[in-house]
């Protein structure tokens, strides 16, 4: 069994690296995203287990890349959990539900619930593949 790839989409290169710790810890393989590539394309050559996201990157708003990446069939199935220090509307969080995305708010998580998250999103695949 491979070991699961998460696709780590961050702009704060501190808080990169302490989602990357979380994820080595959880033995599952990270890798940082560079913001200045297309995400999309980045998801097709890298083939992640989760993405793990914030919604504030520098070409694309996160809503917009989780409705485009939901259009596909190959990627919709990918589990994003999003991590976030905005706070979100009724509606956004409503949107983020509706694709099935998890939401986590910075400042107001700690690691166990990150660790969690992973935990759950990767299970969450496994249980896709199977069936």
């Amino acid at each position: 069994m491979n070991q699961p790839t998460i696709l780590i989409v961050e702009d704060s290169p501190g808080f990169a690296e302490l989602l990357k710790y979380v994820i080595e810890d959880e033995g599952f393989m990270p890798v940082i995203f560079p913001l200045e590539e297309n995400l999309l394309e980045w998801v097709e050559k890298t083939h992640p287990t989760v993405i793990c996201m914030d919604l504030a990157l520098n070409r694309m708003n996160g809503f917009d890349f989780i409705h485009e990446l939901k259009k596909h069939v190959k990627h919709k199935r990918i589990p994003i959990i999003v991590i976030t220090g905005r706070d979100l509307s009724v509606k956004e969080i409503t949107d983020l539900k509706v694709h099935e995305v998890m939401y986590l708010r910075k400042g107001r998580v700690d690691m166990h619930e990150i660790h969690e998250a992973l935990k759950e999103a990767v299970k969450k695949t496994k249980g896709s593949h199977s069936s």
